[in-house]
């Protein structure tokens, strides 16, 4: 063992001097190239930390557009610039502030207010000093703050940079206000939020949606935000690159990816034309495609100009819009509860028919002009009474006391039970925020919320859609959409497809139609028969009868009980008028719910309406049929896009 352990020590002492030689010569190629870095480059690399860097700038993805079902845009991205001053990079603030003022003849004080106002920021935070400035403005700031124009030349603008924001332009703002929302800076809360599922999409500041559309399939529209390397100096001017930082700049950059392109499930004939027929008017319409749930029409009103409140907000304005009685942001056709009236009488017409409580063929009722129930009189809507009437008479001329009588054969909590069948009583699973779910009453419900028993005079209220009966448009339509159908519930939806950027299907927004227990049903088909009589026979809808989209309805008059609030003219008073419908009833393609706030009534008022956008909608299909072409499509909206964004400039790239 010994005799190793001598040999491996006289073979480490020859390699000993090796190893120190070649420490050695690495001390001295480091020393060297310390040498080299420290004394010979010194100056160089002393500019490039203390003068000229490498600045990161976010480029703001482009939001994707919106179209309606035919491809007509109706929401595009504009450019929007700011000239903002960052205080760390100022020389001389007053020099530059002066300079700035008479390029964009801006006054001197204002400016100053701004850059006191935000004293207490951190100096590297962007003062914005002008928003939404036209592009010869930021073209003059453009020159002087390019890598050509001379350090000391004649004007000072250090610190003055041109920040570039896509924001929203829409098209027809309040034709397709509430169906395509707004968009919001994310607050915090939502950003932590979002950092947590996407940490690579939003950034605090970012625009997002708020409601709609816009909110639903944020997503899909927001796009994925880009970056530009930037080389600069220590005022933050940009100066031409070396060759060693056009390499860190190029590294810097990505490019931003632009959002999908979100094609709705809206007819912007039949939308145009249910804005066009509430002017002066409250409410909402809402059509839907009864064999998928694709939303055609939603509309309320009043509406609101959401360019006005996505970015340099109007504060007058938004004030209004938020505060004013008339509840501008407010979208009736998801979110406003109304008595369905006689529109709900096709859940007790359904309901006594499939229990075997009213046989079609031989139940009658006497109508003298109303029902004396207990101490009181409930009347009937035609003051001299409808005679003898039958179930297809009672529906089609919305006799009260046939409803009355049948409500009280019913009870609440088994018409309660049917109208949920209906799609009544719970949210319809549409996409967009802030539905509501409406409330239909049964007599656990009121001794939970009254701690009172149910009474059954009350039943006679609600079975003609009165008393707590409250139900939207929106659900209106889907029970329309029931009938029509043969007893399916559908979801709507307003998403139809997901376009990439360049046009090609991503995916196809579909959804699930519901089988009920009416599907099928001899019910479901007399009431069907009943909704065609009410348009075609001795109903209340027959002004309608001449419609060549083959129209079956249902109209309503709902009574108001509350005055608390003015209507449109003063008119608070005055009962909402309803109506439901589809078409063709031999083969139908749409079914509409309209409610018109104090408009008296439905025949009248309501039906009128939903007439002429079913006459929209099946005109916009022809023609689409027959004229409108891809080619066509392409070029109105390359036209839009022109006009959106002049000079054939490139808004994805900042300017500076």
């Amino acid at each position: 063992m010994s005799l190793y352990h001598e040999e491996d020590m006289i073979d480490l002492k020859k390699k000993v001097p090796f190893i120190v030689m070649g420490i050695m010569g690495l001390i001295i190629v480091l020393a060297a190239r310390l040498f080299y870095f420290q004394v010979m480059q010194g100056d160089y690399y002393k500019s490039l930390a203390t003068e000229i860097f490498v600045r990161e700038e976010e480029i703001v993805a482009r939001r994707g557009n919106i179209t309606d079902r035919h491809g007509k845009i109706i929401a595009v991205t504009r450019p929007y610039f700011e000239i903002v001053m960052i205080p760390q990079y100022i020389s001389d603030r007053d020099r530059v502030v002066k300079n700035l003022c008479r390029v964009l003849a801006l006054e001197e004080s204002a400016v100053l207010k701004k850059l006191d106002e935000a004293r207490y920021e951190p100096r590297f935070m962007p003062v914005v000093i002008a928003a939404d400035v036209d592009y010869e403005r930021v073209a003059k700031i453009k020159e002087y703050l390019s890598p050509d124009y001379t350090e000391g030349g004649s004007l000072d603008f250090s610190g003055v940079a041109v920040r570039h924001i896509p924001v929203r332009k829409y098209l027809y703002p309040e034709v397709f206000a509430h169906a395509l929302g707004y968009l919001t800076e994310i607050d915090k809360t939502s950003f932590k939020q979002a950092k947590l599922s996407h940490p690579d999409l939003f950034s605090l500041g970012d625009l997002t949606g708020a409601a709609g559309v816009e909110k639903a399939y944020d997503l899909w529209l927001k796009g994925k935000d880009g970056v530009l390397g930037r080389v600069v100096n220590a005022r933050g001017r940009e100066v031409e690159a070396t060759e060693d930082l056009k390499v860190l700049k190029q590294q810097a950059t990505e490019m931003p990816r632009r959002g999908n392109i979100l094609k709705t499930t809206l007819d912007f004939n039949a939308q145009m034309t249910a804005h066009t027929l509430f002017e002066g008017k409250k409410g909402a319409v809402v059509a839907i495609d009864p064999r998928n749930g694709e939303v055609l029409v939603l509309y309320s009103s009043p509406g609101y100009d959401p360019n006005r409140i996505t970015k340099n907000i109007d504060r007058d304005y938004w004030r209004k819009i938020n505060l004013d009685e008339e509840k501008f942001l407010f979208n009736r056709a998801i979110q406003a509860m109304y008595p369905p009236a006689s529109t709900y009488k096709i859940v007790g017409m359904a309901a006594g028919v499939d229990l075997g409580l009213i046989d079609t063929e031989k139940t009658f009722f006497s109508c003298g002009g109303g029902l004396k129930f207990g101490n009181r009189f409930f009347k009937c809507w035609k003051g001299g009474g409808h005679g003898r009437v039958d179930p297809l008479k009672g529906l089609a001329q919305s006799c009260d006391v046939f409803f009355y009588r049948l409500g009280l054969k019913l009870g609440v909590d088994r018409l309660a039970q049917y109208a949920r069948l209906f799609g009544f009583a719970s949210k319809t699973g549409i996409e967009i925020p802030y539905e509501q779910a409406g409330l239909i009453p049964t007599s656990e419900w009121k001794e939970k919320r009254f701690k009172q028993k149910w009474f059954e005079s009350e039943t006679l209220s609600v079975a003609i859609g009165q008393s707590y009966d409250l139900t939207t448009p929106l659900q209106n339509a889907v029970a329309a959409s029931l009938v029509a159908n043969g007893g399916y519930r559908v979801t709507p939806h307003l998403g139809l497809e997901i376009l990439s950027p360049d046009g090609e299907l991503v995916e196809k927004i579909k959804t699930e139609k519901t089988r009920t227990q009416l599907s099928g049903s001899a019910a479901l088909a007399f009431v069907k028969k009943g909704m065609i009589e009410v348009v075609h026979g001795v109903g209340t809808a027959t002004k309608l009868k001449n419609n060549p989209h083959k129209i079956a309805g249902k109209t309503g008059t709902a009574q108001v009980v509350s005055h608390g609030s003015k209507g449109i003219k003063g008119q608070s008073r005055e009962a909402h008028a309803l109506f439901i419908a589809f078409a063709p009833y031999d083969d139908p393609q749409i079914a509409v719910a309209v409610i018109v706030e104090h408009g008296r009534g439905g025949s009248a008022t309501a039906a009128p309406i939903a007439g002429a956008v079913i006459d929209a909608y099946f005109d916009q299909k022809l023609k689409a049929a027959k004229q409108v072409t891809n080619l066509t499509v392409t070029r109105l909206n390359a036209s839009i896009l022109r006009d959106m964004h002049p000079r054939s400039v490139d808004f994805e790239i900042p300017i500076h």
